[in-house]
């Protein structure tokens, strides 16, 4: 197989090509992705649509990015680096996830940590995404109430939480498929948090 060269060049529409070098090009796959991804979705978008839009070859997508799910990881982490909104509490957390999860299946965070061929450099921004929009609120949250070790408090109810939302996603166990989202919720909740361990005890407030 011939490899394909390191630049690429436009052929868009009434233009002349021209070079383009690799970060350029990286940038404008990431730009035309969020841009497409937020108009018409995942499913919606064909890797054809981005590398017209950035105006590259649409074949650059799998040297850069690895594939489609890969690039919707980046353009999901490059956005949330600018989105203030965060999840503290385990309830949110939990209410959050499952219920994407029953919506739309497995997101493109978790895809990108559990499958082999992920590139190593969108499983650790996954990673990251992950820890700044789960484990990191959690773990603030948990301070803030005065719990000891809050942050390995936090991984352990992320991790948790995580292989729940997984082992329902994939019918791994009935009951665990099939119990109402609210149901699955409380009784989360009730495994992961920890007020009883807080000064002066309390219940969770809903």
């Amino acid at each position: 197989m011939t490899a394909r060269p390191a630049a690429a060049t436009e052929n868009t529409r009434g233009r002349a090509s021209r070079p383009r070098d690799a970060a350029a090009t990286r940038a404008a796959l990431l730009s035309a992705a969020q841009s497409l991804f937020g108009e018409r979705g995942f499913e919606a978008t064909t890797i054809r649509d981005i590398g017209e839009r950035a105006g590259v070859d649409p074949a650059l997508i799998a040297r850069y990015y690895g594939s489609k799910a890969d690039l919707y990881i980046a353009a999901v982490v490059a956005e949330a680096q600018t989105d203030q909104h965060e999840l503290e509490q385990l309830s949110d957390v939990a209410e959050a996830l499952i219920a994407r999860t029953d919506r739309h299946g497995l997101g493109p965070v978790t895809q990108a940590l559990i499958r082999s061929d992920t590139i190593d450099e969108i499983r650790q921004a996954a990673q990251a995404h992950l820890t700044r929009r789960i484990v990191t609120p959690l773990s603030t949250e948990m301070a803030r109430r005065g719990l000891d070790r809050p942050q390995l408090r936090a991984e352990l109810a992320a991790s948790a939480l995580l292989g729940i939302n997984l082992g329902r996603a994939l019918g791994w166990f009935p009951e665990v498929q099939n119990v109402p989202k609210n149901q699955l919720v409380d009784l989360i909740v009730t495994m992961l948090d920890h007020r009883s361990e807080e000064p002066g005890g309390g219940k969770r407030k809903r």
